[in-house]
């Protein structure tokens, strides 16, 4: 997106954060998945096209505000919920970075969502084993991954169709 006005920069990646905890927050209020651990993951379609159209640093600004907004909202800073969310969203970003920089931006959308869904729950579960200190949590890494594949594609999917509106907008062009 080129260089922008600090204050313009600011506005537009609070203006993601707050779209991306709000989406956090809705998803907190749906009913559960029956996997424990098990969520869409809608508030990384904002932290994806973050990546897309602002970069990495400004998508790692939204995966960083979302979580810990969302967490005052929900169960709080200090709690496993935050840790699982915040290590997930984490692992996820950089992941789909990572993947994004080294594909120079030449891997889909829907395979960069795949992935950080992936990602993501990989760092819940392994958050949730060391709190519990339980190794058999293990045991629900297939059926997460199940869920992680129709969730991911739906989220990059989703994502294709916010960035391809976005594209028209003068302002988002590269």
């Amino acid at each position: 997106m080129g260089k922008r006005l600090p204050t313009v920069r600011l506005v537009t990646v609070s203006m993601l954060v707050t779209m991306a905890s709000v989406l956090h927050i809705f998803e907190g209020w749906l009913p559960a998945l029956p996997v424990p651990g098990a969520r869409l993951g809608l508030a990384n379609i904002i932290t994806l096209t973050a990546i897309v159209f602002f970069g990495y640093k400004d998508a790692l600004a939204v995966a960083v505000g979302r979580t810990i907004l969302g967490s005052l909202f929900g169960p709080g800073l200090i709690s496993i919920g935050f840790a699982m969310s915040f290590a997930g969203s984490l692992l996820s970003w950089a992941l789909m970075s990572a993947v994004h920089r080294l594909g120079k931006g030449q891997i889909h959308l829907m395979g960069l969502s795949l992935l950080g869904a992936v990602a993501h729950n990989l760092a819940q579960l392994a958050v949730a084993g060391l709190y519990l200190e339980e190794i058999a949590l293990v045991s629900l890494l297939p059926l997460l991954m199940i869920f992680a594949l129709p969730t991911g594609l739906a989220v990059g999917l989703v994502s294709n169709h916010l960035a391809r509106a976005l594209a028209k907008i003068p302002y988002f062009r590269s």
